[in-house]
């Protein structure tokens, strides 16, 4: 008991729920809220999907970018952006010379790019509201840094799949992603396109880690996470936690059940359902808790010692802002 009093008094850090320990879990959960605000007002007034909005976005920033560099970019699958530009080309919003050509704007996209921009800057005001102009500077360019380390994580990661064999030999011959001189990140001042990309490539790495390691998927390893943090967890807290579709989080869960990790109990008839691991299942727990403090290790190399308490600071105020213009958003609705 004197060793843990010590090892938290030395690491405050410690004491804290897991989804608060990991940049990646407060970095999920900020852009879900931004998401969730800005759905309705953007299919609204727009129609477009996000990755369709983001895509135009970078466009238009940029002057022009390949398919290869948006993927680059973004951290999206290749095929994920293959399908989100089709319908754009036939909306004669972007177009290319040829296949391999970067993609430009059309007048239509150029005035689809003001629209999205204009509602952007408004949104990220709110976003931001009352953090100083110098602050939002650095967490810019720590997020900048942050992702060209996630998009190397990602590229050894997808090294150790391909030798462990969890991607195929076809995805392996595609080669790893890197990182273009004539594709740096969009010289955009807005943080939540910044925060996409990071969040991207946090991920992508994230699911081929639990895959290759413990043969789980990325949402998998976010319910057992959540139920073996604090045992037992009720199925309807879950699902709202989890802020899924209440069938995709009730077939993971069977999913974890199958494979031995989950157990579900009913108190009583009129208690609702409760979860918690069995001993495989905290035993995987463990595992990938350690797991993920190692990745979140690796995202920090090379950063000055106050960065990352630093960066915890700026997305708590940011989270704050998000939930605000959330509980705005729902009462407008």
């Amino acid at each position: 008991m004197q060793t843990e009093l010590i090892e938290k008094a030395a690491n405050p850090q410690a004491t804290e729920p897991m989804h608060m320990r990991l940049i990646g879990a407060r970095l999920f959960h900020l852009l879900r809220l931004i998401r969730e605000s800005a759905l309705p007002v953007y299919e609204r007034e727009l129609g477009y999907k996000e990755i369709h909005r983001q895509l135009i976005i970078m466009i238009g920033v940029s002057g022009g970018l390949s398919s290869h560099e948006i993927v680059t970019l973004t951290g999206h699958e290749k095929a994920q952006v293959s399908r989100a530009i089709k319908p754009l080309e036939q909306a004669g919003l972007i177009e290319r010379e040829r296949l391999r050509a970067k993609l430009m704007l059309l007048p239509a996209g150029r005035r689809m790019f003001d629209r999205i921009m204009a509602m952007m800057r408004v949104r990220d005001g709110a976003l931001t509201d009352g953090i100083a102009a110098a602050d939002l500077k650095r967490f810019a360019a720590i997020t900048e840094q942050l992702t060209v380390q996630a998009a190397n994580m990602y590229g050894e990661e997808r090294r150790l799949s391909v030798e462990a064999g969890v991607i195929s030999a076809c995805a392996a011959q595609q080669g790893l992603p890197n990182w273009p001189e004539s594709a740096k990140p969009p010289p955009t001042t807005l943080i939540t396109p910044k925060l996409i990309s990071l969040v991207a490539y946090l991920k992508r790495s994230a699911m081929l880690s639990y895959q290759r390691t413990h043969g789980l998927s990325h949402f998998q390893w976010q319910v057992l996470a959540m139920i073996g943090e604090a045992p037992p967890v009720p199925l309807a807290q879950l699902i709202l936690l989890m802020g899924r579709d209440k069938s995709q989080v009730g077939r993971t869960v069977g999913n974890l059940e199958q494979a031995g990790l989950l157990t579900r109990s009913r108190p009583t008839r009129r208690r609702d359902i409760l979860l918690e691991p069995t001993e495989k299942g905290a035993a995987f727990y463990e595992s990938m808790h350690d797991l993920a403090l190692r990745r979140e290790e690796t995202l920090w190399e090379g950063q000055v010692d106050d960065a990352r308490a630093f960066y915890v600071e700026m997305l708590e105020k940011l989270t704050a802002n998000a939930g605000d213009m959330l509980e705005k958003a729902e009462a407008a609705a």
